[in-house]
């Protein structure tokens, strides 16, 4: 178990940025791009990402993926996005696979593969990241950490190329965000905190880092981070399975019951995300903002569970602890069963989803992303049951 735990980190002394790497004062393009660099196509939101640059720019995309070769990286792009229902031959000759691996320096290319990618391409995606609830911070660096240096050193060889990082809002979910009416501005920066725990959330913090330092030597980029990404609002379709949210609703089927809580529940449909992320990049701003994603309608758990009942799951209300031990006895009883082991692990953590969070302030990215026509579905009756009736088709969740 020593693996599961979070380590006691000096995270300011990890981001550290070479040096040598600078950028040129005033540089960010603001020509159409011809060539796009992506990294995590093959994860959910990339995978739209992906779909959105093909459709709305002109651009040739350069996917950066692991693969025996060209060939066969291209095939594997195509079978993810045909899992989303997002694909179309038409697609075909503006992706160009990039065989490498986010966790190597210079992902693996040479040196000569490296700095011709650097001369081609005009604009960086940087949505890669190995995402893990359990694994500690030095299990996550190599991918998270040093592949984002990786990819500010892309971005100021030969020519400087603005950088779009993903991030996420749990690099503010610390100990101290969760004191009483903690607010996070939309224009805070999220400062060291020894009290920040789990490896994935101190990898991205110390990565937003990197992208602040690059900042200052004159790189134009912008940080987005969105909370928990759910599934396509319309569709339903994802293939996230390991969503601490998701896997409580099925511990609730297994279980029969539900457990009372004083919690909200908020999903950000893929789709928006990605529209967001796309049409604020694409505009013509200022570099050097970053914005918090979060849906603005979240809803009480026993709304949500009132709607999951209504699909013909019989559950019974009981108390978290009544809950708990009827988890813990259900593990004991089926210990061949990880899926509720897991769960029961990921209750018992105090990062968990019934941990205090902090209020996050989002006005003015909403006002900018509505001017843009982009509106965030509201959690209602209609998306609930998107994701309900997909999560029976692929018999994730089991008929009642």
């Amino acid at each position: 178990m020593s693996n599961l735990i979070s380590e006691e980190l000096d995270l300011e002394a990890e981001a550290v940025l070479d040096p040598s790497i600078q950028f040129e004062r005033d540089a960010a393009n603001t020509r159409p791009p011809k060539a796009i660099f992506l990294t995590g196509a093959t994860g959910l939101l990339g995978a739209y990402l992906l779909q959105s640059l093909l459709q709305q720019t002109n651009a040739d995309i350069y996917c950066l993926i692991r693969s025996d070769s060209p060939d066969s990286g291209k095939q594997r792009l195509q079978r993810h996005l045909k899992s989303y229902s997002i694909w179309t031959d038409s697609f075909n000759s503006r992706i160009f696979p990039i065989i490498g691996d986010l966790a190597k320096p210079l992902f693996g290319l040479s040196t000569q593969e490296f700095d011709q990618l650097s001369q081609t391409i005009d604009l960086i995606y940087h949505n890669g990241a190995q995402i893990s609830f359990i694994r500690p911070y030095k299990a996550l660096k190599a991918t998270n950490v040093l592949g984002t240096h990786e990819i500010i050193r892309l971005a100021g060889l030969n020519k400087t190329k603005p950088v779009h990082f993903i991030s996420t809002l749990a690099v503010f979910f610390n100990q101290s965000s969760t004191t009483a009416n903690a607010l996070i501005s939309e224009t805070e920066i999220p400062k060291y905190d020894a009290g920040l725990k789990g490896g994935y959330k101190q990898s991205k913090w110390v990565a937003e880092e990197l992208i602040r330092l690059a900042q200052e030597r004159g790189l134009p980029a912008c940080i987005y981070r969105p909370v928990r990404i759910s599934g396509h609002s319309q569709t339903g379709i994802t293939q996230n399975f390991d969503d601490f949210f998701f896997r409580l609703l099925k511990g609730c089927i297994h279980l029969k019951q539900f457990p009372r809580l004083d919690i909200a529940i908020t999903l950000l449909p893929v789709d928006y995300v990605c529209e967001a992320v796309i049409q604020l990049s694409l505009r013509k701003a200022p570099f050097g903002r970053a914005f918090n994603l979060l849906n603005p309608t979240p809803m009480p758990w026993k709304s949500f569970i009132k709607i999951f009942m209504s699909w013909g799951y019989e559950l019974q209300e009981v108390n978290l602890d009544d809950w708990m031990c009827s988890l813990q006895e259900y593990s004991r009883k089926y210990p061949q069963d990880q899926f509720l082991k897991l769960l029961y692990f990921f209750m018992r953590k105090p990062s968990n989803l019934l941990a205090k969070k902090p209020k996050v302030e989002t006005t003015q990215t909403l006002q900018e992303l509505e001017a843009l026509g982009v509106f965030c579905p509201e959690i209602n009756e209609k998306l609930l049951s998107s994701y309900i009736s997909y999560f029976q088709a692929i018999d994730y969740f089991p008929h009642p």
